[in-house]
């Protein structure tokens, strides 16, 4: 990431590398994240799903970009000379922050499409995903009258939820110091070809901002 000033640096001002070190350590390699080791108390925050309600459940997202495919409505996806088309499927999910779909969609809870289908909401040894919920899909692929969960940044809502959660259970309230980490492939700063790049990457600056109503304070002070 550029160290020039802009207005992104000025919103996360950068910190030394060494910030994430006990991270590496904790965690091993940080190229697509820190994944801490499970606690107790841990939990996880899941990206959101949406229903409509009167969308279609029994044609799939896979179906309908075939059915569009056929009659001309969208070009056929090539990759180096070969039809993506022909050898993937379209699950409906996404990648990048979800919002909210607009007027019919309603918010469908994980418990709820788990108790709907029978499914576990994460099965053993997958992670929260797309991937979950098989009886809801249709050979992998989503039912048009459902959003899957994205692969990417949290929606507003529940972000906004979060952090109100987090202040109140915090013992420096909105006070508390905050450290966002940035992964080297969402930065595109990797040469992947050079293992000096890669662990250049993982002790990389990383940038820090404070929460909402949170003062910034340096983050060598983060308890671990």
């Amino acid at each position: 990431m550029s160290e020039e000033p802009n207005l992104m640096s000025s919103l996360w001002p950068l910190v030394p590398s060494g910030a994430t070190d006990w991270l590496l350590e904790l965690c091993g390699d940080g190229v697509t994240g820190f994944m801490p080791p499970a606690m107790p108390d841990a939990v996880w925050v899941l990206n959101a799903m949406y229903e409509h309600d009167q969308g279609p459940t029994d044609v799939s997202y896979h179906e309908y970009h075939q059915a569009r495919l056929a009659d001309g409505s969208v070009p056929p996806r090539f990759v180096a000379g070969s039809d993506l088309d022909a050898v993937s499927v379209a699950t409906g999910g996404g990648l990048g922050r979800a919002q909210h779909p607009g007027p019919g969609w309603q918010r469908l809870r994980w418990a709820e499409l788990a108790r709907r289908t029978g499914d576990p909401a994460v099965p053993d040894g997958l992670m929260p995903s797309y991937r979950c919920f098989p009886s809801a899909r249709k050979e992998g692929s989503w039912p048009l009258g459902m959003i899957p969960p994205t692969e990417g940044s949290l929606d507003r809502e529940t972000w906004n939820r979060l952090i109100a959660i987090l202040t109140r259970c915090s013992t420096a309230g909105p006070n508390t110091r905050c450290l966002a980490y940035y992964n080297p492939l969402m930065l595109a700063d990797i040469d992947f070809d050079n293992s000096t790049c890669a662990r250049a990457a993982r002790r990389r600056r990383v940038p820090l901002r404070p929460l909402p109503g949170c003062r910034l304070q340096p983050v060598e002070s983060l308890g671990r």
